[in-house]
């Protein structure tokens, strides 16, 4: 079983024991599993402030525990081109869900209604809001019950909150999303 764990549970549920939920995930033949926009979103200053100790810390524990660099690699980083179909499922939702962002006059209605500022739009964030979560929808997708979603986001599109993801692909194609919670039980890490 891969964990497709998503950047608010190492933020928010597990960054003092990243390391420790990692390893015992390893032991037991699962696997945490991270795309690049995750790791890129741990960094620090792209949702935490950069002089955010717990930031680094996530970030850093994270980093090391992917690429091996203190010689142990206990997360699984998996690349959108890697799994067949993942990186067409993707432009599939982001056409679906956040189709328009690049729709001038809705952007324009949008500001009118003060529901956003031009400076959010000019945001180089602003056009990934939510891709973390859609990546892993994606691969959940096309995997086939090989990955379960860890994530207390709840899933609401960006601006459009009565639009969820989680629920669109969990009645669509049995989508299993965990709260961190629910996971930390699963895999037997008692707080």
């Amino acid at each position: 079983m891969y964990y497709l764990v998503d950047t608010n549970v190492f933020l928010h549920a597990i960054c003092d024991e990243i390391y420790t939920v990692a390893n015992l995930c390893k032991e037991n033949n699962q696997e945490v599993t991270i795309t690049e926009t995750i790791l890129n979103e741990l960094e620090p200053g792209y949702y935490l402030k950069i002089e955010d100790e717990t930031a680094k810390e996530a970030y850093n524990a994270v980093h090391n525990l992917t690429f091996g660099t203190m010689g142990i690699k206990t997360i699984r980083l998996v690349k959108l081109e890697e799994i067949p179909g993942a990186k067409e499922e993707l432009k599939k939702i982001r056409r679906r869900f956040y189709d328009w962002m690049k729709d001038p006059n809705y952007l324009k209605n949008l500001i009118a209604k003060g529901k956003i500022s031009e400076d959010d739009i000019k945001k180089k964030s602003f056009r990934n809001k939510d891709m973390g979560e859609c990546e892993l929808i994606a691969i959940a997708k096309v995997s086939s019950d090989e990955h379960q979603i860890v994530t207390n986001d709840k899933g609401r599109v960006f601006l459009h909150p009565e639009q969820n993801l989680f629920d669109e692909y969990a009645s669509e194609i049995g989508l299993t999303v965990l709260s961190s919670d629910e996971w930390l039980c699963q895999i037997g890490h008692i707080k």
